[in-house]
Parts: C-alpha cells; structure tokens; sequence
C-alpha cells in the first residue's frame, strides 16, 4: 500500500544565503520557478530577490532581513514544490511550520502565488515598521523545563514546540541574552536564531488589526489539499485574516500536530524547506519502529542536485 505523503514547509530560522544555489545554476525547471516568482516580488521590493539570496556581500552573514527573507523562503518552497510536483511527487497532505503555514496556502491553492507573495512582503514591513526588535532561541531540553526551572525563562514566552527535546522561546534581546547566559551556566545547548521578530508573542498584540487587514482585496479560496496547521494541530479549510492572525500570533506546536499525523497511520514525510530541519523534527518524533520514511530536499551543504535526484530515485519505492 502506497503511504501518503505529507510535503513540510520551514519558516523563519530556516532561511540562509545561497540556500538553493546548486539546483537555481543547474536544474532548468527550479531556476524557470524561481525567476517566475522574482518577477512577482523584485517589483515590490524595487529589487531581485534573487540578487539578495545569490549574490551576498558576505555569505556567512546572517540572512536575518525580514523583508527579504519573508519572501525568499516562500518562493524557495514554492519554486521546489513545483519541482517535485513535476517529478511526479504528488503531496496528499501539506503542513507549514509559523510562516510556511502561508506557503502551504499557496501550493494548495488557497492564496494565489502573486497574493502570497505580496502578503509576504506586506508582513515584513509591517513588522520591521511598527513592532520592536527581538530574539529567537532553540533549546536543547524537554520543555518540561518551563515549568521545573521557570526563573530561566523570566520575560520570555514559549513559542514553539519542535520535538520532545527541542522548543523555541523568544523576547526582547536583552531578556533572551540572559537566557542564553543562564542555560550555558547550566551547560544545556542553545543556538540563537536568525530571527529579530517578535514572532508568536503578545509584543504583536498591538499590530491584530493591520496584520488581519493584510488580506483584505486578496481572492482567498477553498484549500485543494489538505492543510495541517501547526498551530493547533486542526485542519484548515482555508485561509482567511484569522487564520493568518493566528499563524503569526498562536506558539507553533509542530510537535503535537505530527503526533496528530502518527495516529493515523504511517507516511512519506518530505521537508521542502531550505535546511531540512522539519525533517530533523519529525525524525526526532518517529516512535520505535515506526515506517514512515523521512526526506529532505535542500540542506546547507550544497548538494542539492544530488539529493533532489535520490529523492526521485526513492520515490519509485515508496510502498
């Protein structure tokens, strides 16, 4: 019996300079999609946005402008997603992690791509004009730790669950240096983010009723795929000004919405994002003996091409 699969868009934190090089010089079909959607956004931005993600003034800079890195995420996941569509890779389910919520959208036909794009790019000057600046930390620990040791996390809020050893909090950048300093002394890893948005905190609060008026004159229809959200673990019949308020605003919870997806039955997860950590996650979250399969696509060690064409080979033996 075929398993289903289940395509995983990655939001911020994710995003990297060069992400998607190797298949943007190499395969004709990633490159056609990628310049279809730069001449949707360059426009917008008064400036390509392939010129920010290839042509870097430094490379192991981080890739943390919102305005740029919004869109660049979508039209990476995007770009791929038609790749793997028009290698026969056929999704059966999507599920988007915080912003990939609004790629899912899109290759589910809720959103039309120039819309998304655009929503995308609103959002990002919203937020880099009218919210403050913060921080983004990934913990190395159950989040169980919250609750056992809460003087670690004074003014910082909980905004995502990854897997069983893995969660995000986020808050202003003096509130998370002093997290991170409290964790070192207590030898549990963290890795900062490249995130300076108060993403999933009530520091957005003020901001409700521009974010849901982004949508306003955009044609939002029924969803043609399956949509999980990882906010609350519910599927989505399509996406509307609440649905995206909640997205921004709601802590992700990746980790219960894929033991949503385990209860019933097994699957071919394939993470379209640029790093492969969704695919990180959902390996993590895997029971013993579980046969799902799951793949990446891009990673960071440019061998894009070489991945995109095992992936093609082991899709012949998904069964």
């Amino acid at each position: 019996m075929t398993k289903p699969i289940v395509l995983m868009f990655s939001g911020q934190g994710s995003q990297y300079y060069l992400m998607g090089k190797q298949l943007y010089e190499q395969h004709p079909g990633f490159r056609r999609w990628m310049e279809h959607c730069d001449a949707i956004a360059a426009p917008l931005l008064r400036h390509s946005l392939l010129q920010v993600i290839y042509q870097p003034l430094d490379k192991n800079q981080d890739f943390d402008r919102l305005l740029y890195t919004n869109p660049a995420l979508l039209c990476i996941q995007y770009s791929l997603s038609r790749v793997l569509q028009e290698m026969g890779i056929q999704p059966d389910y999507l599920i988007g992690y915080s912003l990939g919520e609004i790629a899912a959208a899109v290759v589910a036909g809720g959103l039309a791509l120039a819309d998304g794009i655009r929503l995308s790019i609103d959002l990002a000057a919203l937020l880099e004009r009218a919210s403050p600046l913060a921080s983004m930390v990934a913990v190395f620990e159950s989040p169980e730790i919250l609750a056992h040791s809460p003087e670690l996390f004074q003014k910082v809020w909980l905004t995502g669950r990854n897997f069983s050893k893995n969660f995000v909090v986020t808050g202003l950048p003096e509130d998370i240096a002093q997290v991170k300093h409290s964790l070192s002394q207590r030898k549990i890893l963290c890795q900062a983010l490249p995130v300076k948005s108060a993403f999933h905190t009530p520091l957005l609060d003020p901001l409700q009723g521009r974010i849901r008026q982004l949508v306003q004159g955009m044609q939002l229809t029924h969803l043609s795929l399956p949509v999980l959200s990882s906010v609350n673990g519910q599927w989505k019949a399509r996406m509307d000004a609440e649905d995206l308020w909640r997205i921004i605003r709601q802590p992700v919870d990746f980790a219960g919405s894929i033991q949503t997806l385990l209860k019933q039955g097994e699957y071919v997860f394939v993470d379209a994002g640029p790093s492969g950590t969704l695919a990180a996650f959902v390996k993590y979250s895997l029971p013993a003996g579980a046969s799902s399969r799951v793949l990446q696509t891009l990673n960071r060690f440019g061998k894009d091409l070489e991945s995109l064409q095992k992936l093609s080979q082991d899709s012949t033996t998904w069964h």
